[in-house]
C-alpha cells in the first residue's frame, strides 16, 4: 500500500504570486495585532484576489487562536477579511 502524500503548506512558490504574498503578509500583520492583543479586530478590504489565499490566512489564524472571517459584501468584486476574537 502506498503512503499518502504530503500536501504543501503553504503553496508552491511557483503558484503563489506576488500579491499573493503581499495578502498573506497583511493578514498576518493583523492576526498579530489581534492575537497581541493590540486591536480587538481588524477589518481588510480590497486585497486583491484575496480568495486564492483565504485558506492560508484562515490557517495561520486558527494556528493563533484567532477568528478568521471572509465576508462578501454587495458590490461586486469587493470582498472583505475580518480578523478577530474567536467568541
Amino acid at each position: 500500500m502506498d503512503s499518502p502524500g504530503v500536501i504543501p503548506f503553504p503553496r508552491d512558490s511557483d503558484e503563489t504570486t506576488a500579491a499573493d504574498e503581499a495578502a498573506i503578509l497583511e493578514i498576518d500583520a493583523a492576526i498579530a495585532m489581534v492575537a497581541g492583543r493590540h486591536a480587538k479586530r481588524v477589518r481588510l478590504t480590497g486585497l486583491p484576489f484575496i480568495e486564492r489565499i483565504a485558506g492560508i490566512g484562515a490557517a495561520h489564524a486558527l494556528a493563533a487562536g484567532v477568528a478568521f472571517r471572509l465576508e462578501r459584501v454587495e458590490r461586486a468584486g469587493v470582498v472583505t477579511v475580518t480578523v478577530g476574537p474567536t467568541t
